[in-house]
């Protein structure tokens, strides 16, 4: 019964016999294998080559199955009997690949998948050598399952992937990914290969780290190449910028769970040497942390997002105009760790880009609903009233709307003391400034508070009102027109003032007579305004005057 056996595993392993063997449709062997000499299935043409798959079976010895039918009927005593059968075997497999490798010699030089042939046969070889070294201490070993003590069997439907060693010394050798006997245990198999991919060297690790099944794997190893500086040199300028404008939309496609096949090229581009590059990073820095989630934002977009904070206005412009979205995708203890940087976004690097303030006072209105209250007076209040005073009206207009915005904030929280603060802080700092254009920011940021209605009309009275009055008085005109257009046009059309007994109508109403009698025509023109033309009429008007 044990020559028997022993016959039917020497003539599974014999070349002629796998040599027949094709494998299915649907196996992923990477590679094309020739028949041996004088087989009746050798391809008539070179063009048959390429439409058939040719197979020949790695001799890996594999008695498992047979060793434990032995044992069933035998008993444990045979179990010594059964290992150097094993060894047998061992040397029929490196014996019967030696004549294969022989065979295929004389048609080396001439075709292509011979060669490709002899690599793997090559390898395979090696497998078995070390596997016939390792035998005597499987040998040693007691109580070990059957299925050591032979080269790991190659289960159905589960990858074999080379030996370490001959993965060390040809990592780019083909690897053998299916077997052709349905019939093997796995669990020796997935231990060896487990085992293995533990001990692979660290550029097969980072090759195996960015594969992927999402899209053609030579695809995506040509858009990654496009970070080689040689390519800017042989191909295009600008070929890493094109690169940097398609990332957002290749790892959307691919997916956040295979972000680590963009990771590396991420990196590269964000510390690339020219600034359009990064620039074009940080214009989709938002976009691309929508599709990792806010646990790969943190780990891998904030610290590029970090030093983009501090690179040029060139780029940082491209991280401020779309600074709401990507905090807002932040956890509150990291988003609070934000709130001092950004005072630096009021430094530029030429005074003269005025722009880079107004998108940052744009930014700070939406900014407002991310943080509590506290921290809005203790961090963003500051940088408003520094925007307030800013040296380009467009600067100072939208400057004025974000404080009205603060206001409202603390009133829709119920934060009255922070709200008296701001109101307090803005009488010092405009109503009595000896520039011209802060007492004018003062009455344009007083129309702006009532028209929105942030602040209850009770406490404008009380707090606001009485300073507003007292510029009517103001030497410059220009201030003058701002009163006249907050008192006409906004504060006598509130219903709190047009109660007959309100005890603040009458000074309100003689202070817009007084207006009315000015001596310049710009300022009476605006008393006398009645509410129903505001709107651009009044600009249209103020224009032909």
């Amino acid at each position: 019964e044990d020559s028997a056996l022993a016959g039917a595993e020497l003539t599974r392993l014999s070349p002629a016999t796998s040599a027949s063997l094709k494998l299915p449709a649907g196996s992923d062997l990477p590679i094309h294998s020739l028949p041996g000499p004088g087989s009746s299935t050798c391809p008539e043409g070179p063009e048959d080559v390429f439409s058939n798959f040719f197979y020949w079976r790695t001799p890996l010895p594999d008695i498992s199955k047979d060793l434990e039918l032995l044992l069933s009927e035998a008993g444990p005593q045979e179990e010594g009997c059964s290992r150097p059968k094993t060894v047998q075997h061992s040397c029929v497999a490196r014996s019967e690949i030696q004549k294969v490798l022989d065979s295929l010699q004389e048609h080396l030089m001439n075709d292509p998948d011979v060669q490709a042939q002899v690599q793997v046969l090559s390898a395979a070889l090696r497998a078995a050598q070390l596997d016939s070294v390792n035998e005597p201490e499987h040998q040693g070993t007691e109580g070990q399952n059957e299925g050591s003590v032979s080269a790991p069997s190659p289960a159905p439907d589960s990858p074999m992937a080379l030996s370490a060693s001959s993965a060390q010394k040809e990592p780019s050798e083909p690897r053998i990914s299916r077997s052709t006997d349905p019939g093997r245990p796995c669990g020796g198999a997935v231990d060896s290969l487990e085992t293995e991919q533990r001990h692979l060297p660290a550029p097969i690790k980072e090759k195996k780290s960015k594969l992927q099944d999402i899209i053609p794997q030579p695809l995506l190893d040509q858009y990654v190449s496009m970070t080689d500086p040689a390519r800017a040199q042989t191909v295009d300028t600008d070929i890493a910028k094109h690169c940097a404008y398609s990332l957002p939309g290749v790892a959307l496609t691919l997916g956040r769970q295979n972000w680590h096949c963009l990771r590396d090229t991420y990196e590269a581009l964000a510390s690339d040497v020219q600034w359009k590059v990064r620039r074009t990073l940080a214009f989709s820095i938002h976009e691309l942390a929508v599709i990792l989630g806010d646990q790969l934002t943190a780990a891998d977009l904030v610290p590029v997002f970090n030093g983009f904070l501090k690179d040029l206005d060139e780029v940082r412009i491209g991280i401020l105009k779309h600074l709401y979205d990507f905090l807002k995708l932040l956890h509150e203890d990291k988003r609070r760790e934000y709130l001092y940087q950004l005072q630096e976004f009021v430094v530029t690097d030429n005074s003269r880009n005025w722009r880079f303030r107004y998108e940052l006072a744009e930014q700070l209105i939406l900014i407002l609903e991310l943080y509590n209250p506290n921290d809005v007076h203790d961090y963003l209040m500051h940088i408003a009233l520094k925007l307030c005073a800013d040296k380009v009206s467009e600067v100072r207009w939208i400057s004025f709307k974000l404080v009205v915005a603060i206001l409202q904030k603390f009133s829709s929280h119920s934060e009255s003391a922070l709200g008296l603060s701001v109101i307090s802080e803005l009488v010092i700092r405009f109503r009595h400034c000896t520039k011209w254009v802060g007492r004018q920011a003062f009455a344009f940021i007083c129309q702006a508070v009532v028209d929105e209605e942030c602040i209850p009309v009770e406490q404008f009275v009380e707090h606001l009102l009485p300073s507003l009055l007292s510029l009517a008085s103001d030497p410059v005109p220009n201030v003058r027109v701002l009163l006249a257009k907050a008192l006409r046009q906004t504060l006598l059309e509130k219903a709190y003032l047009r109660n007959a007994g309100n005890p603040h109508l009458q000074v309100v109403e003689e202070t817009v007579l007084a207006l009315q009698s000015d001596r310049d025509p710009d300022v009476s023109f605006f008393a006398t305004l009645e509410p129903k033309r505001r709107g651009t009429a009044d600009v249209r008007l103020l224009e032909e005057r």
